[in-house]
């Protein structure tokens, strides 16, 4: 039910169409003479009839996104069926056909056609062999890259086989981007209660933003002044004719002049951008602290706290995790989720907490990612736009596609360590355990990983820190 509402609005996510055949040249009849050859390749005459059925504009990318959001959405949904005691037959039947699309998304298909997108621009332009060959050798480093992917220490391909082997492949990639994104956002929302409490400590008055902002326009007025003055002197100079060699070695006083109020022009440039800077740094940290003087601003800020409060705490107990717990258990050790689950049973809501704690776990983790997917999505496409223009949003929308599929994998493999342990009586779910476990399997995988992006971006920050003066002046 979804394929239709998603390929028509497909046409939203790629902003960069692809330059299609016309009207006529899609609709137009074959001559007598084609249809009596039969010349055409049997793609080419079915792609006009399919075209029909597809929205205008259509581009492979979208239709790629479209069918990565399904299959991604039909695996969570049969999770949800099963549980909803459905028929076990049709979930198996449907679970391994939508299974090795996502794995085919995965590995083959969204890298080919990137690869293809990077070195010919677009599908429709003229075929090279330089280009075929340039496409086919980065997605032979790609496939490369995938089999290097080392397997978890429990996982083999005797015992996995070679689907479960990519399985096991595809959810170390997710399980690395996961942690990498949600240790990024957690040291970040760590940093940035910090620089909060700082502000609150140490706050710019109106005058101070004032003076700094007459500074500003007395700067921005004497580089004005300056800048005339120098393109009369200019102008002057031009106007007395050209110079002689004389003149050329011996400067006149105006030359000299000039050489001034050039050098002056840069100093007062050089001064405007940095009182720009901390003006504008100013305003932004006193809109920010006066918000937080307003009810919905004070509520942010202290759900700002209490999020960062759990980030330290999923921080220390990642380093408890490696160094002490150990990865025997088959399920996670979430402190938070473990503690949200026992209040909302305290609250009167019946719930299981071996069961719950997961699901819990899960909704967090997903939440730090969507909160840093887009700083992501915004760099890799300054990067792409550095390298392949005019293609940059069919490549955003490719990427886009494969986080989805490796985030969906990956999540699933989380739930499993929640559904197989549940002790209310409940049998386990069959189709998650065909996926490896998550706590046993991947656990310390994504707890280092953690560790090592926040490490990072906290270091990244602290280097922001003592580089910017203004905030400097707050320590």
């Amino acid at each position: 039910m979804m394929v239709p509402w998603l390929i028509g609005e497909a046409r939203y996510v790629s902003l960069e169409a692809e330059p299609m055949a016309s009207a006529t040249e899609s609709y137009a009849l074959p001559t007598v003479a084609h249809a009596r050859q039969r010349s055409e390749p049997v793609l080419a005459r079915v792609s006009p009839t399919v075209r029909k059925y597809l929205p205008k504009n259509m581009t492979t990318s979208s239709l790629l996104f479209c069918i990565s959001v399904e299959e991604s959405l039909t695996l969570l949904g049969l999770v949800v069926l099963e549980r909803l005691h459905a028929d076990h037959a049709w979930l198996r039947v449907h679970w391994s056909f939508s299974m090795t699309i996502i794995i085919s998304l995965i590995v083959l298909l969204l890298p080919l056609y990137a690869c293809t997108l990077l070195c010919f621009g677009h599908v429709n332009r003229r075929w090279s062999i330089s280009r075929a060959l340039a496409s086919a050798v980065l997605f032979i480093l790609w496939c490369w890259l995938f089999v290097r992917v080392p397997l978890p220490s429990t996982v083999t391909p005797a015992t996995a086989g070679y689907t479960g082997s990519l399985i096991a492949r595809t959810a170390m990639i997710g399980i690395w981007l996961i942690a990498i994104l949600s240790g990024s956002i957690s040291a970040g929302a760590m940093c940035d209660s910090y620089e909060m409490f700082l502000r609150k400590k140490r706050r710019w008055s109106e005058s101070d933003v004032t003076a700094t902002r007459d500074s500003f326009q007395r700067t921005c007025a004497d580089l004005t002044s300056r800048r005339t003055a120098a393109a009369e002197l200019q102008a002057e100079l031009e106007a007395s004719g050209p110079r002689s060699s004389w003149r050329f070695w011996g400067r006149s006083a105006k030359d000299r002049e000039l050489a001034m109020l050039q050098t002056e022009i840069a100093g007062l440039a050089a001064m405007a951008s940095a009182l720009r800077s901390d003006l504008e740094y100013q305003e932004r940290q006193e809109r920010r602290v006066r918000q937080t003087r307003t009810v919905v601003g004070y509520a942010m800020l202290l759900g700002g706290y209490a999020f960062s409060m759990y980030c330290a705490l999923r921080l220390v107990q990642c380093v408890l995790n490696l160094v002490f717990l150990g990865y025997n258990a088959t399920s996670s050790r979430d402190w938070v989720a473990m503690s949200t689950a026992q209040v909302m049973n305290m609250l009167g809501f019946s719930m299981d907490v071996a069961v719950w704690s997961p699901r819990i776990n899960f909704l967090l983790v997903g939440g730090l990612i969507v909160m840093r997917l887009h700083v992501i999505l915004g760099t890799l496409s300054a990067m792409i736009q550095s390298v392949a223009t005019g293609i940059s949003t069919q490549l955003l929308v490719l990427f886009t596609s494969q986080i989805l599929c490796i985030y969906g994998l990956a999540a699933l493999v989380q739930m499993h360590s929640g559904v197989t342990t549940a002790t209310s009586g409940s049998a386990p779910s069959a189709l998650l355990a065909t996926l490896p476990e998550f706590q046993r399997v991947f656990g310390r995988a994504f707890d280092a990983a953690f560790i090592l992006s926040a490490i990072a971006t906290g270091a990244y920050r602290w280097f922001v820190w003592h580089s910017d003066a203004s905030m400097g002046a707050g320590w």
